[in-house]
């Protein structure tokens, strides 16, 4: 009876751990509600991370946060250390950091080919202050059925499955990474606008930030606004790689608060039907879209304010 007793005892015990062991585990997913609620593969937080490096078998970029967004570096190529397109940056950043370890697929490092994510594949290696490694992330390939695609870190044998293609935020063409911004302003700090070439006019700000035409005659302030809305929010396509310069479209300047003056001239079109900006924020001209170019010289009459409409319907 004694004995029997103990093996009862050893027997709940046993169970009791196996119990521990299973939920621990949770294969069913028990008490993962949902896959933002399950933990990230990557904990804290995107502020943290100070430098990237990007390694692909021998080639290697480099994304590096400094006081005025990201710098970016293609090690052995031109030209050196480049602006980086800080957006796009830091989107692939709040990416990884919100892959979840919602299902693991494998532990097996036997198929890690499998999933492509050998410690030999894409990888990203984040470091924060002082160089601090913050962890090593192999990005594995797409998963067509799930919409997703297979993640593992350095340090751990587990891969799994995660939403997005996270290696598709990482490896592009390289000048997909530069700054493509043609201006760099605050646009609170334009004072003035003096636009040359197809059409030719000025815009002045007031102590309230609302622009008038100069010589001052009646403004739409809306179509203004616009305006400058466009222009500071004006981004290129792609770098302009050509010797020559197609001929020149027009100019526009701007006078900041400082009393410092910045310069856009557009040239073209090109072969391409592009126009190409060139300014001192990009010395490299930038290719752009012909209707947004000339989206940027319309006709004076079309910033006159018009008013009301004169009430032809005849006496009654």
């Amino acid at each position: 009876m004694e004995r029997q007793k103990k093996n009862l005892i050893l027997l709940g015990i046993t169970g009791f751990v196996f119990l521990l062991a299973f939920l621990a585990n949770d294969p069913f997913l028990l008490f993962e509600t949902s896959y933002e609620k399950s933990s990230p593969i990557i904990s804290g937080n995107t502020d943290r991370v100070k430098k990237i490096t990007v390694e692909d078998g021998t080639n290697k970029r480099i994304f590096t946060r400094t006081t005025d967004g990201w710098s970016a570096e293609f090690p052995g190529h031109a030209p050196g250390v480049l602006r980086a397109d800080s957006a796009k940056i830091e989107s692939g950043l709040k990416n990884l950091f919100e892959a979840r370890r919602y299902q693991e697929v494998s532990s097996n490092k036997e198929k890690q080919s499998d999933y492509e994510v050998r410690d030999s594949d894409f990888s990203l290696v984040l470091e924060g202050e002082n160089g601090a490694k913050i962890a090593r992330i192999v990005l594995g390939k797409y998963a067509a059925q799930s919409s997703g695609s297979f993640v593992r870190l350095a340090s751990d044998s587990s891969v799994y499955a995660v939403k997005g293609f996270l290696r598709n935020d990482w490896n592009q063409e390289f000048d997909q990474y530069r700054d493509r911004s043609i201006l760099r302003v605050i646009k609170e700090n334009i004072r003035e606008i003096k636009v040359s070439g197809k059409s030719a006019f000025s815009l002045k700000g007031d102590d309230k930030g609302v622009f008038s035409l100069e010589p001052t005659r009646a403004t739409d302030k809306a179509r203004a606004e616009t305006y400058l809305n466009d222009l500071t929010d004006l981004k290129g396509v792609g770098f302009y790689k050509e010797a020559t310069l197609p001929p020149k479209f027009g100019t526009i300047t701007l006078t900041l608060s400082s009393n410092v003056t910045k310069t856009v001239e557009f040239f073209g079109p090109t072969k391409n039907n592009e126009m190409v900006a060139q300014s001192s924020d990009a010395p490299q001209g930038l290719t752009l879209a012909k209707n947004k170019v000339e989206a940027l010289f319309p006709r004076l009459e079309d910033l006159v304010d018009k008013g009301k409409l004169p009430n032809l319907a005849p006496p009654q």
